[in-house]
């Protein structure tokens, strides 16, 4: 670990693949342009600045996470009044040519995930990987592929190109907009409307307001629409329980799942899996 660094840290990689540091920044930081033969993921732990790529620059602040694929020229360039502190993760082409082995997943470009609901775990995650790394106990090699492979496969589903990322606007409409992008993939998640209006930088009333207007629904409803939507995806499985279907979209308990599903298809999820298959059964008669 190094605090008030004024230089980059040099980065060797293990035989297997995967080395995690931490960097504090100090006010005088300053990195020159710079690649690495080897992909790297910068998780902010605090303070601002910004990721210079050849797609232009990004804003990066706390709770970011930014993939920069191998050999792409970068330089972060610091906030002198809010220098960053990065957990960052490197890893080496091997891991990454058994994932494009195994499932076709490469990472040719830089992608960004913002700060959403999902980054929480995330973050958390790198704190794992960092713990693991330091208390080297039996079986950490494998957790730390493991759990690294996890986070590249997080940016595969949700992450969005850097240059995307700089065209962002932060006007309340593009917030929502973004948020709503964001319920598409993590409907499934708990996260009280409070503490999205606040994660936003919005007013509990602000939120609501410019949420019905773009949703054209409450959130609340918005949520269940997607849930519901999902739930009815997964019935059109027989092998699939009712009561891990309701897990896995965002159900703590069977009732509130039967109540929403319900309310919403004016049946029950076993009268819709048996009309569904009912349905399939005659179109192929």
């Amino acid at each position: 670990m190094l605090r008030g660094s004024s230089s980059p840290i040099n980065a060797i990689l293990p035989e297997y693949g995967v080395c995690v540091l931490e960097s504090h920044h100090a006010q005088d930081f300053r990195m020159n342009w710079t690649r690495h033969p080897f992909l790297k993921i910068l998780s902010v732990i605090n303070g601002e600045g910004s990721l210079e790529t050849n797609d232009g620059s990004t804003r990066i602040c706390e709770g970011n996470l930014t993939l920069i694929p191998q050999n792409e020229e970068h330089r972060l360039v610091d906030d002198p009044k809010r220098p960053l502190s990065l957990h960052i993760i490197c890893v080496a082409p091997s891991l990454l040519n058994e994932i494009e082995r195994y499932d076709q997943i490469r990472f040719p470009m830089g992608l960004h995930i913002g700060q959403t609901q999902f980054t929480k775990p995330l973050r958390h995650q790198v704190r794992q990987l960092l713990a693991e790394q330091a208390n080297r106990r039996k079986g950490h090699v494998s957790l730390l592929r493991a759990k690294t492979v996890e986070l590249l496969i997080c940016f595969e589903q949700q992450g969005i190109p850097l240059q995307n990322a700089t065209a962002v606007t932060n006007s309340s409409e593009q917030r929502i907009q973004d948020y709503l992008s964001q319920l598409e993939k993590e409907f499934y998640l708990e996260e009280r409307l409070e503490d999205t209006a606040a994660r936003l930088g919005m007013s509990l009333r602000s939120f609501t307001t410019h949420f019905r207007l773009q949703a054209g629904q409450s959130r609340h409803q918005k949520i269940t629409e997607l849930r519901i939507a999902h739930a009815c995806r997964l019935l059109s499985d027989p092998k699939r329980s009712v009561i891990g279907i309701a897990f896995e979209c965002g159900y703590g308990d069977l009732s509130s799942f039967y109540r929403a599903f319900r309310k919403s298809k004016k049946r029950s999820p076993s009268d819709y899996r048996k009309q569904q298959a009912l349905a399939g059964e005659n179109a192929s008669a």
